[in-house]
């Protein structure tokens, strides 16, 4: 958690974060990281495709992925380059316990 958090630090207050994550423990500590520097969350998605759809309705200054997404069509790395490419965001990939 702490390369989240030295990534987050220079988000201002009221940032939104778009979260990306199927484990049930690391989503609780990322929600509750933001939560705590009052960061907005956006999500969390469990899947790439949830995560894209939720992009398409509302921008995000920063987009924190897990690498094991669980998601048959695309993974953390195929949905941090989309997010990249399709709306300039800028992603953080969170490798989570197995």
């Amino acid at each position: 958690m702490k390369t989240i958090e030295n990534a987050i630090q220079h988000l201002p207050r009221f940032s939104t974060v778009l979260v990306a994550c199927d484990s049930d423990r690391s989503r609780s500590e990322l929600i509750d990281l933001l939560g705590r520097r009052e960061l907005s969350i956006l999500g969390p998605a469990a899947t790439a495709g949830q995560a894209m759809t939720l992009a398409s309705h509302a921008p995000a200054d920063l987009a924190i992925i897990d690498l094991r997404l669980a998601d048959d069509q695309r993974g953390g790395r195929n949905l941090a380059d989309q997010l990249s490419k399709t709306w300039g965001m800028q992603t953080l990939l969170l490798e989570t316990p197995a």
